[in-house]
């Protein structure tokens, strides 16, 4: 129809992504959903952003290269990657909000005290301690980024610490592991009728002066490197496009860095350095929080069951009709068939 407009029917696919991610949220901030299921909706959503960053934003960067050459038809919206990061950086600020102002305290009031962003408690130092020294050291492992043969490959949202300090009048940076994967990220002390809920992050920080002895710190900022996943493009973008975004792709180093998240204070000459030692310059560089991979509270360790969800009692099926086969019996009515289905032979 002449000089009419037809919208486009369709939500932008990675725009339509983070909105679900904020409808995961908003059930983290819904007071009729059940507390310790709402830190699991935290969970969710952390990992569902991970995600994003693995395999979407790879996609967005790209593309967003491409729109800018001259004589390319590449057509882009020339602020989906701006208005990408926007809604993910409303989004954290809000994850940060609810857990701090609304999950935090719900928790104390249980008597559940979650020690997020504050000092662990000094009641707590000697056992914190006799963990570290018992459970946690073996597991770290330094490495000094200004050591010319230094060779260090962040693993894919792994955490680590990024450490200046002095040491014997030398100025060094280190990096090291929050080994996360070794050990649980959470440990539990109950004292009387109160529960304390530590970070390994916190325990490991609480006790850099056993790892760097003589050692003068002067900042340690945790980080993590979210890395490229595989990507197929042809079913979503036609054979001359796909071939332009997986060569833009192509040109960057094997386990491209799509994300350094970093905790923010981080000194600019700190981030310069990590930058040039890892090769993040096309990375994109998100100054975050104190923590990362709050995915991890999928694992909270407490257990009230008043706070959870009901359990859902087992349900066993009918039992199918002697004579008949299984097949017969689908034909009749819908049958959910799994594992311990009773059946009469």
């Amino acid at each position: 129809m002449s000089g009419a407009t037809i919208e486009n029917e369709f939500f932008d696919r990675d725009l339509s992504w983070l909105s679900f991610n904020e409808r995961v949220l908003q059930e983290a901030n819904n007071d009729a959903v059940p507390l310790l299921e709402r830190i699991k909706f935290l969970s969710i959503y952390s990992s569902n952003l991970d995600e994003f960053y693995r395999v979407r934003m790879p996609v967005l960067l790209a593309l967003a290269k491409l729109s800018k050459k001259e004589n390319n038809n590449v057509a882009v919206a020339d602020d989906l990657l701006d208005k990408a990061n926007q809604a993910i950086q409303n989004q954290q600020q809000t994850y940060g909000s609810i857990l701090k102002d609304t999950i935090i305290p719900q928790l104390q009031q249980q008597h559940v005290n979650f020690v997020y962003g504050t000092a662990i408690p000094k009641a707590l130092d000697e056992e914190v301690c006799r963990y570290f020294l018992s459970q946690v050291l073996a597991f770290l492992q330094p490495v000094n980024l200004g050591e010319a043969k230094s060779s260090f490959f962040p693993d894919n949202n792994e955490l680590y610490f990024l450490i200046d300090l002095v040491q014997n009048e030398v100025q060094q940076t280190i990096v090291l592991n929050i080994p996360s994967s070794h050990l649980p990220r959470f440990y539990k002390i109950i004292k009387g009728n109160e529960t304390f809920v530590l970070l390994l992050d916190d325990i490991i920080r609480a006790n850099l002066d056993v790892l760097f002895k003589d050692a003068a710190i002067k900042g340690c900022y945790s980080f993590k490197i979210t890395r490229t996943a595989e990507i197929d493009l042809k079913d979503e973008y036609a054979g001359n496009l796909a071939e332009q975004i997986e060569k833009q792709l192509q040109k960057r180093d094997f386990g491209l860095a799509t994300r350094f998240l970093y905790q923010p204070g981080v000194p600019q000459t700190t981030i310069d350095l990590l930058t040039d030692k890892l090769n993040l310059q096309n990375a994109n560089l998100v100054a975050g929080g104190r923590y990362h991979n709050l995915k991890d509270l999928s694992a909270f360790p407490v257990n009230i069951p008043e706070l959870s969800n009901p359990s859902w009692p087992k349900t066993y099926y009918p039992t199918v009709t002697k004579g008949k086969s299984l097949y017969e019996e689908i034909l009749e009515r819908d049958i959910l068939i799994e594992s311990a289905i009773p059946i009469v032979r």
